[in-house]
This record gives C-alpha cells, structure tokens and sequence, in this order.
C-alpha cells in the first residue's frame, strides 16, 4: 500500500493520480469519492470501507487523503488486518506557500466560487495533516518549488523500498 499524505495545495493527488496510472495501481482518492458523491461532508467511512474491499483482495493500493494522526489507529488496524506493507510519500511545504497554493485553487480551478481564507484559517485546518506520517518506509517530498519535484525520482525510491521488503 502506498499512503500519499500532506496538507491542501501540496500536490499530493495530481501525483497519486499519476502514480496510479504510471504503476498501475488502484487508487482510492477521497477528494474524488466526495466529489463522485455530491454531499458536502466527506464521507470518510465510505472512504474506508472501499479500502478494506480492495484490501481484501491483497491487490497493490494507493490511497490518498489528508491524513491525520486519528487516522492511524484505522490504517493500522487495515495493515494488519491484510497483512500489508506501506510505503508513505508524504509532501509538504511551508503553511504559507500551500496557503497561496489554495487559494489560488480556489480562485482559479473552482472558477472563483469557493471564497478565500486567511493564513490562520488555512493552518487551522492543515496543521493535523502537515506532520502525519505512518510507518516506516517514508519518503518526504518537498513542494515548495513544483520545478524541483522529480516523480520519475520518487518511483526509484518507492522501488527500492519494495526491494527491500522482497
């Protein structure tokens, strides 16, 4: 299971979404089943039961979601459970450089329909995501600068981990 993890704006889906095509791995984004749902809460239970059922499988899975440290307890009940191994790519920047991030995505990607939010609004709800990480096999990706941000590179390094655990 690769766990791609970070607070908002950090490029945390287009990469999974990329990972999934480039591998060829499911991939379970909650940003999308919100999306596909229509509702305005997230629907973090569906989010997990459709993990679980993939996992049931013991198929290769990428999940994608701003996580937090509650969240643990579930991913590692699910690991064990299935007896996975996990591989965490977990991006992250300053709150300040993902604060513009998302607002500019808000301004422009949502067409100007979702207002802006201040700094201290923004770490409110990101900080809880800023620092999650789980497992043992990490890979920490800088975003502050998209240019430097290498996905060919973060696949060698997911490999190697797989390697490893071979």
């Amino acid at each position: 299971m690769i766990i791609v993890s970070g607070m908002p704006a950090t490029g945390k889906t287009r990469f999974a979404e990329w990972l999934s095509n480039e591998i060829s791995v499911p991939l379970l984004s909650l940003d999308e089943i919100w999306e596909k749902s229509g509702i305005t809460e997230i629907p973090v239970a569906q989010y997990w039961i459709l993990c679980e059922d993939k996992m049931k499988s013991s198929s290769p899975l990428i999940i994608e979601f701003g996580f937090d440290e509650k969240i643990k307890p579930t991913i590692g009940d699910l690991v064990n459970k299935y007896n996975y191994q996990t591989i965490n790519v977990h991006f992250d920047t300053s709150f300040e450089v993902a604060h513009r991030r998302f607002n500019d995505r808000r301004l422009y990607d949502m067409g100007g329909s979702k207002p802006q939010i201040i700094l201290e609004q923004y770490i409110s709800f990101a900080e809880h995501d800023k620092n999650f990480c789980f497992g043992n096999n990490i890979i920490y990706v800088d975003t502050t600068d998209f240019s430097t941000v290498s996905y060919k590179d973060i696949i060698k390094q997911i490999k190697q981990y797989v390697m490893r655990t071979v």
